[in-house]
């Protein structure tokens, strides 16, 4: 998917496509220096959801800087972030994947989790991971004819 198009798709935004139109909220760009955006609230609000070092940073301020596990009592600089939906080796590249709110489907969000329980969500996000590729490893061996199996004959 190019640029263009991701930004067209993404659910934050509602921009058509149209040159000389904001990319996110569509409105017309109407100053000579600006050609993305029409204003810094707009490119503000594309890099907080969509860039990683700005997504981090914003979900971090919301949580207030603590752990979002319930009852959790970390100190405020033990925090992390979190992607709800596990980005599986996806890589940390601008995209939709950073949005700090899942959307209506539940992808995508982000959350803020102290070290130890993001080191538990992590793991078990490996565990159902390796789980899966298992449980497909066996139903390709399944479905897979075997061969038939020659017999050798014993020489006296």
């Amino acid at each position: 998917m190019t640029l263009v198009e991701e930004r067209i798709s993404c659910p934050l935004g509602t921009w058509s496509g149209e040159p000389g139109k904001c990319q996110l909220c569509n409105q017309f760009i109407e100053s000579t220096r600006r050609r993305t955006w029409c204003s810094n609230k707009c490119a503000r609000e594309w890099q907080r959801n969509h860039i990683w070092r700005f997504a981090r940073s914003a979900a971090k301020r919301r949580a207030k800087y603590r752990c979002q596990e319930l009852g959790c009592t970390a100190e405020r600089r033990d925090c992390e972030v979190n992607h709800i939906s596990a980005r599986n080796g996806g890589g940390y590249g601008p995209g939709c994947h950073h949005h700090l709110n899942p959307d209506k489907n539940g992808v995508g969000g982000l959350e803020v989790l102290c070290r130890a329980h993001h080191a538990t969500v992590t793991a078990a996000q490996a565990k159902a991971r390796a789980a899966a590729r298992a449980k497909s490893k066996a139903t390709e061996t399944k479905t897979k004819k075997s061969k038939p199996v020659k017999k050798l004959k014993k020489r006296l």
